[in-house]
């Protein structure tokens, strides 16, 4: 289990700690807000890769269905 040291009362806590236990500080090394981030980083890929097959691929044949009718 790595340890390191909590940024406000500076006892070793591990890093995968939620809370400090010594001070009580909420979320001491971020986790959650770079768990955040990578999420929206992530799903924001999905979209843009969604929109970029849709435009490639699904929006001719869209196209071709229309004016064949």
């Amino acid at each position: 289990m790595p340890l390191a040291q909590c940024p406000i009362c500076e006892k070793s806590i591990s890093k995968r700690a939620y809370a400090c236990p010594n001070c009580g500080e909420p979320d001491p090394f971020n986790s959650k807000v770079k768990f955040k981030a990578l999420s929206y980083i992530f799903w924001i890929a999905v979209i843009v890769g969604g929109v970029y097959a849709f435009w490639t691929y699904g929006l001719p044949l869209l196209i071709d269905f229309v004016h064949d009718i």
